[in-house]
């Protein structure tokens, strides 16, 4: 009987736990999906800077997206995203993300990754430079996941669009979901905000037979501070450009072709300048990228800072509009 009494006492006490248990557990459940609505509810609306959006959550419990850089209201971020032997670029400012390539397909997971854990659902701008799969292997891609308004491309001779299967499946995806498509038309200026703009500078002519010289090169402008974006563009094309009396100063400048001795020439370096270039390569390449000759061409213009995704991850530059900082993947993990 006693047996009996203590077996009923312990089954009590056990269903008593699990209640208490099971009420703690709704409790967390429900703190959180309040808390998760709360910032849903802010970033769409009310837009309070104190409040943790998703992306700083996710960071701060998975660490991706690194440097993790929020830019401000006066800021604009340049971040030159690590897809080992290619290209791709992110620009945000508080009114327009702007993305600049995309890398091969086998990497465009890590720029959808990192495009997200910096809180980008829509991407305004997309430049695809030109049609190699280093660049744009993993557009279509991009494009199914996120909201884009306008994608801006260079206009081909008949003889040098490619048949590529990546090259297909992102003008499908662009027919498909009905995305503006522009030409990119050398001296047209996109207004973004009060004095921040991007500016179509090349291709100038849609007949080069190398087709890295169709390479979409723009100038983005936030106040007092500039970028410019080559793409794949080598000597003929820069000649072009500098021919044509183009305005190519930039505190910024990504260099052409991954660091290729046929780009970024003497005479094209001097007249943009750069305090701080970037050079988007693989670690392990066959061609030899980044070239020797392109580091001895940045020292003979003065310029001061120069970084590689293959030595430096991630790279990202913040500028307020007067001045600029750098911070890269590297040295944030050397860092922690």
């Amino acid at each position: 009987m006693a047996t009996t009494r203590k077996a009923r006492t312990y089954r009590k006490r056990k269903r008593s736990a699990k209640r208490v248990f099971n009420n703690i557990l709704s409790a967390i459940l429900l703190i959180i999906l309040t808390a998760a609505l709360f910032v849903f509810i802010n970033e769409r609306f009310i837009k309070w800077d104190f409040i943790p959006t998703s992306a700083d959550i996710v960071h701060f419990f998975v660490g991706g997206g690194k440097p993790y850089v929020k830019p401000l209201d006066s800021e604009a971020a340049v971040y030159f995203i690590d897809v080992g032997q290619g290209d791709c670029e992110l620009i945000r400012s508080k009114n327009c993300n702007i993305l600049i390539d995309c890398g091969d397909d086998g990497r465009v997971d890590e720029v959808v990754g990192f495009i997200g854990y910096s809180g980008v659902e829509r991407l305004d701008y997309v430049i695809a430079t030109h049609p190699h799969a280093d660049h744009i292997g993993g557009m279509y891609r991009i494009l199914e996941k996120f909201d884009v308004g306008t994608v801006i491309l260079p206009k081909l001779s008949e003889s040098q669009i490619p048949e590529t299967v990546f090259y297909q499946k992102m003008l499908n995806v662009i027919d498909r979901k009905g995305i503006k498509t522009e030409y990119a038309e050398a001296g047209k200026i996109y207004e973004i905000a009060e004095k921040t703009s991007l500016e179509i500078i090349a291709p100038l002519y849609d007949n080069y037979e190398d087709l890295n010289n169709s390479s979409v090169v723009a100038r983005y402008t936030h106040g007092g501070n500039s970028f410019l974006f080559t793409g794949d563009a080598e000597s003929l094309a820069e000649l072009d450009i500098l021919d044509n009396g183009l305005d190519v100063r930039a505190d910024v400048l990504k260099i052409g072709h991954h660091g290729s001795a046929g780009a970024s020439s003497k005479a094209f370096l001097e007249k943009v300048k750069p305090q701080i270039a970037v050079i988007e390569v693989g670690e392990v390449n066959d061609y030899g990228h980044p070239r020797a000759e392109v580091f001895e061409r940045l020292g003979q213009v003065g310029c001061k800072e120069v970084y590689t995704t293959a030595a430096d991850g991630n790279i990202v530059v913040v500028s307020d509009g007067a001045f600029l900082k750098v911070k890269t993947e590297k040295a944030e993990i050397a860092a922690a």
